[in-house]
């Protein structure tokens, strides 16, 4: 045997290797599609000072995510800052996709006032959840003489951090009082460990804007017998009630060292943003993570425990994205794009076999060929579904005058249509036990129309050329005939 003829033997013997790809494309369409909706995204969140609350509530959040990455798909880091102001900067630079502000500083972006007020109003950012109450807490040195809010002016106050969330709220205070920075002592020179003052003698009193429990108070209360006093007061009531931000807020008994009763004051909430490009399916994990495993999500920190679903979701300075308004649980449509083409209705290829009709128990096989070419069609009995049979270029290497014949299982009735050449005319087969026939196809442009079976029996007409007829023999089990058409 030559080489030559090698490729061509395979292909008869294989006729349906070169199909094998195009049966697989759309299992390897379907995984590529699955490995790319659940692929890994890293989440980075904004949260703030190490000693503060916004870190390790950030921490917990990320640590939920992180537990469940095998199943969402979700990694997140946390990233230290200087607060509110320093996390809306990371967004906006791209540094990180999540970030922590307080409310009255979300608002005031939102709307381009307040501190914001050269800067225009931001439309791109959205609101993911509310989380915990943070508290205004007004500490005061061991020795001071402080009594209450009003003892404030004339003294040194630490106002907040400059240029951070926690002076924006701190400065409203102040000015719904009726007082402005110059009321107070100077506190330059104290850096940036400031609060240690109160320790030393060199600071009065010091507001604290954060969440309960946190570690600077504990410290300060604990360590250097700083008190809290409350912050409660007719004018403050009344920026409370004017605006959406602010809350009424109460720092339980006995949570830091020598507090033996519960402390009025004001409070705001912290808020989980993102910006408006964060994908609605990257979303949709974190809601689902969220909804899942909310119980776990509170026992993380000891300023989460009173979370809820309507705690979190309730309305927001900034407005929600849009995957926080739908059902997380909705499956994502397969994109066009990835589709097969052979699974798309109108991707029939050229090179296609005709269709094959089955009715009741036998089914008949219509194959055409080109001139002087035929290729036989395969016919099983019994309720078995014929295969179509498959003329494409690169599958069968068939000389002009030579008959392919297709072999059927010695169990089942079949019969083949044979090559005819030039002026030659063959009477089509019909097998005895199902009745079932093949046509024949003629060269010189004349065709054998298909034929459909109908009922138990179905027969095969054959077209002679020149004027010659090839009669159809009917089957020996029914009794349907059809006459042979006569070009």
């Amino acid at each position: 045997m030559s080489h030559m003829g090698l490729p061509s033997l395979l292909t008869d013997w294989f006729p349906m290797r070169p199909r094998i790809p195009a049966l697989l494309a759309p299992l390897f369409a379907l995984l590529c599609w699955g490995t790319s909706a659940h692929a890994s995204d890293y989440l980075t969140i904004s949260t703030g000072a190490l000693t503060g609350v916004y870190y390790p509530v950030g921490g917990a959040l990320c640590r939920l995510l992180n537990e469940q990455s095998g199943s969402d798909g979700l990694r997140c880091s946390v990233r230290s800052t200087k607060g509110s102001l320093a996390n809306l900067q990371d967004l906006q630079e791209g540094k990180s996709q999540l970030a922590l502000v307080q409310s009255d500083v979300l608002h005031h972006t939102v709307h381009g006032t307040g501190p914001f007020a050269d800067q225009g109003p931001n439309r791109a950012l959205r609101s993911l959840y509310r989380l915990h109450h943070e508290s205004v807490a007004l500490l005061v040195g061991e020795q001071s003489r402080i009594g209450s809010l009003g003892d404030l002016p004339g003294k040194r106050v630490d106002l907040g951090s400059v240029n951070g969330g926690d002076r924006v709220t701190i400065m409203a205070l102040v000015e719904a009082m009726g007082w402005q920075a110059k009321d107070f002592a100077p506190t330059a020179g104290l850096g940036a460990d400031r609060l240690q003052g109160l320790c030393d003698g060199s600071l009065d009193a010091a507001f604290v804007v954060a969440g309960q429990p946190n570690q600077v108070i504990s410290d300060l209360t604990g360590r250097c017998k700083a008190r809290l006093l409350p912050i409660d007061d007719a004018r403050i009531t009344g920026l409370i009630e004017g605006s959406t931000y602010y809350e009424r807020g109460r720092i339980p008994a006995n949570l830091y060292p020598g507090q033996t009763m519960a402390i009025p004051t004001l409070g705001v909430r912290a808020d989980l943003v993102t910006q408006d490009t964060l994908p609605v399916e990257t979303v949709h994990r974190l809601r689902r993570v969220m909804d899942e495993h909310l119980k776990q999500f509170t026992r993380l920190h000891p300023s989460l425990i009173t979370l809820t679903q309507e705690t979190m979701t309730a309305p927001s300075p900034a407005p929600s994205h849009a995957a926080m308004q739908d059902d997380p649980r909705a499956p994502e449509p397969l994109p066009p794009t990835l589709m097969p083409e052979s699974l798309q209705p109108d991707s029939v290829p050229s090179e296609a076999l005709p269709t094959q009709t089955v009715s009741g128990a036998e089914a008949t096989e219509e194959s055409t060929a080109p001139e002087g070419e035929t290729a036989p069609a395969q016919t099983p009995s019994g309720a078995a579904a014929t295969g179509s049979a498959a003329i494409l270029e690169d599958e069968a290497a068939i000389l002009e005058g030579e008959t392919a014949l297709a072999q059927t299982p010695s169990d089942a009735a079949a019969t083949g249509s044979a090559a005819i050449l030039e002026g030659e005319t063959a009477p089509a087969q019909t097998p005895s036990g199902a009745a079932a026939t093949g046509s024949a196809a003629i060269p010189e442009a004349e065709a054998a129309p298909a034929q459909t079976p109908s009922g138990a029996a179905a027969t095969g007409s054959a077209a002679t050329p020149e004027a010659e007829a090839a009669p159809a023999q009917p089957p020996s089990g029914a009794a349907a005939t059809e006459p042979a058409a006569t070009p």
